[in-house]
């Protein structure tokens, strides 16, 4: 098992401190350093904007105003929280409210995960706002079947682990989406089981459905749909490593976020081979490059420095969750 040297992971805090912003040094320091709740959540309440939303978050546009693209950043920072932040925290009160008040009932999931106004300043062409279908899906089962996880599921897994701040009715009524979505199309048992979910291969949904899994109360149900979701895992990780050096694609250890993962031990060879492959992708100034290009555009690079700096961030915290740094105290 291959472990990241300590001079390679000072070169990767320099290289975050230089080039991310106040969170991103906050989480660092959280994460590596004193562990320390109220001193990360001090910089983290910076970027909720006046209804409750976050703004600054997100690395792929410049827009600074709340949307849920930035807030879904936020609640990923507050759910990997060792100590999370108590449910009648100020911050965590007004999340609650913007996160339900961008609820769509007669859909059964959130509206679009940004603002028109992403589209006025830098943006990456993948994350602008295409507009959106609000029109109500009169059949529950059709909502069930339309159900999609990626970058949403993330606030059902907020509202599960907070669920005492969420009408019980209306709580029941938006985990009901996910857990039924799993149950009927992901289960090759089931009758309803959806094989082209399996062929299509799409990363984001299965990742998003782990960290919603996570987050329920009822063992009994997690433990059920965890053995769904671990049914047929690589068919949404890239199996050949070397794809990953200049192409966008999930190794397993990206789409299993921590040895906590509901799918680790389905997958912990891949996982732990993929971390040694990962680790030899650190450049020299410290980063771990995309290998591909947000655009030629200089104000799209500048973004991509500023992501690159966030992937990097990630990658030293799960490197350091996975026991592959020398050097560090095991403590924090």
């Amino acid at each position: 098992m291959d472990k990241l040297s300590y001079d390679r992971f000072i070169k990767a805090k320099d290289y975050i401190f230089c080039n991310l912003d106040d969170i991103g040094r906050a989480w660092f320091r959280y994460v590596f350093e004193d562990g320390n709740n109220d001193a990360f959540l001090n910089v983290l309440v910076k970027y909720q904007r006046e209804n409750g939303g976050f703004g600054g978050l997100c690395y792929e546009f410049d827009y600074q105003g709340a949307c849920l693209k930035s807030t879904e950043v936020a609640v990923k920072y507050i759910l990997c929280m060792k100590e999370k932040p108590p449910a009648d925290h100020p911050m965590i009160k007004n999340m609650m409210k913007y996160i339900l008040d961008n609820y769509l009932p007669g859909i059964g999931n959130w509206c679009e995960i940004v603002v028109p106004e992403v589209n006025d300043g830098v943006h990456c062409y993948w994350v602008r706002y295409r507009g959106e279908d609000t029109t109500s899906i009169e059949n529950e089962d059709e909502r069930i079947k339309a159900y999609d996880a990626n970058e949403k599921a993330c606030f059902a897994a907020f509202i599960s682990y907070y669920s005492e701040l969420v009408p019980n009715e209306r709580y029941q009524e938006i985990i009901k989406y996910p857990i039924e979505h799993i149950l009927r199309y992901w289960d090759e048992n089931s009758p309803s089981y959806n094989k082209r979910i399996f062929d299509d291969g799409e990363p984001y949904n299965f990742e998003y459905l782990q960290e919603f899994t996570a987050c329920l109360k009822d063992k009994d149900l997690r433990d059920k749909l965890t053995s769904v979701l671990c049914q047929n895992p690589t068919a949404f990780m890239e199996l050949d490593f070397a794809k990953s050096d200049h192409d966008y694609v999930h190794l397993p250890c990206d789409s299993v976020s921590s040895p906590d993962s509901v799918v680790y031990p389905a997958v912990k060879d891949l996982v732990d081979e993929s971390l040694d492959y990962r680790l030899k992708q650190q450049s020299d100034d410290g980063r771990w490059p995309l290998g591909w290009s947000f655009g030629d555009d200089e104000a799209l690079q500048k973004l991509q420095v500023k992501y690159e700096a966030y992937l990097t961030l990630l990658m030293i915290v799960k490197l350091k969750q996975f026991g592959r740094i020398e050097g560090l105290s095991e403590s924090i």
